[in-house]
């Protein structure tokens, strides 16, 4: 006997807030790559225009986190019963690749500008790059409460990493105009790089761990089997299995051994079952519910099979 919980909800709050929160971020992204490419030129800003380089790649990150959002929001149907949540996985890792790859770019110019190093017009890249930190952390502080959701969470990276790197552009023109020397630019840009890459290795190892449909980090499943079990009725939990749909997402199935009772009394043992599994912030679970006798013989024939 099988026992399905509530579907899920591809249109919640949540995500028609994370939605609208995106699109003000993709907006908002591109004014200052424009900004930041405009000032670059006047400037003569390796940095700025390097900057810029990163914020292009952040209204990158930020339109892929977008259109994975959209496609999430798509209604299940016959072939794709969970519905499109797990493009938001995808997205995020190809936000990380992203991220590297713009890492690489960084150290390569660094390593150049060790060795060739141009006059810049300090004071104009000062005021761009101050305009580009403010208006990076108002996008920052919109995407903060959705961080929830990995998908979010990388695009949140790319803005919080472009608000370091106009730190770093700031600091660097600071010591540029008090010191003389350019050489505090391509320093600045690498300890940036290391932030940025630290932070793109953890969002794509969760994106892993989430398709290899391994048991979410914050859920101790030794916990959740001690939870279930310690319900009226319930004589054993079996074949207890926690993954992951998207970060937000997360499902459990089971077999549940409730003896020779009558359906009535299954039916009040499910609803406790999935009060206890929404203590552990399970949205969707599935129990499969039989006899000892049931079960004895499943184990009976499961040992037989390997024995043959």
């Amino acid at each position: 006997m099988h026992m399905h919980t509530h579907e899920i909800d591809h249109v919640s709050k949540h995500t028609h807030a994370a939605e609208k929160n995106l699109r003000f971020a993709v907006v908002f992204t591109s004014i200052i790559l424009i900004a930041e490419v405009v000032g670059g030129i006047l400037t003569n800003s390796l940095a700025l225009l390097s900057d810029a380089a990163h914020v292009f790649s952040d209204l990158f990150a930020l339109a892929l986190s977008y259109v994975a959002i959209r496609i999430a929001m798509k209604p299940v149907n016959l072939s794709k019963t969970f519905g499109y949540h797990r493009s938001e996985v995808f997205a995020s890792l190809i936000n990380g690749a992203t991220l590297i790859i713009i890492v690489a770019w960084i150290f390569h110019e660094a390593y150049r500008r060790f060795k060739t190093q141009e006059e810049v017009f300090a004071e104009g890249m000062l005021i761009v790059a101050t305009v580009g930190l403010l208006a990076n952390i108002l996008v920052a502080l919109r995407l903060k409460r959705y961080r929830d959701d990995i998908n979010i969470r990388a695009a949140f990276l790319h803005v919080v990493g472009d608000a370091l790197a106009s730190v770093g552009v700031i600091l660097a023109g600071l010591l540029m105009i008090v010191t003389g020397s350019y050489i505090f630019d391509p320093i600045i840009s690498v300890l940036i790089g290391i932030i940025i890459f630290a932070g793109a290795l953890r969002v794509m190892a969760e994106a892993v761990h989430i398709l290899f449909e391994s048991v979410p980090k914050h859920i101790d499943i030794k916990a959740v089997k001690k939870e279930l079990s310690n319900t009226s009725g319930v004589k054993d939990i079996h074949d207890l299995h926690v993954w992951s749909i998207c970060s937000h997402i997360t499902l459990l199935s089971a077999h549940v051994v409730v003896g020779d009772i009558k359906a009535s009394k299954i039916d009040k043992i499910k609803d406790e079952l999935e009060e206890k599994a929404k203590k552990f912030n399970i949205n969707h679970t599935t129990f499969q519910f039989e006899s000892k006798a049931c079960a004895n013989a499943c184990e009976k024939r499961m040992s037989d099979e390997n024995k043959g």
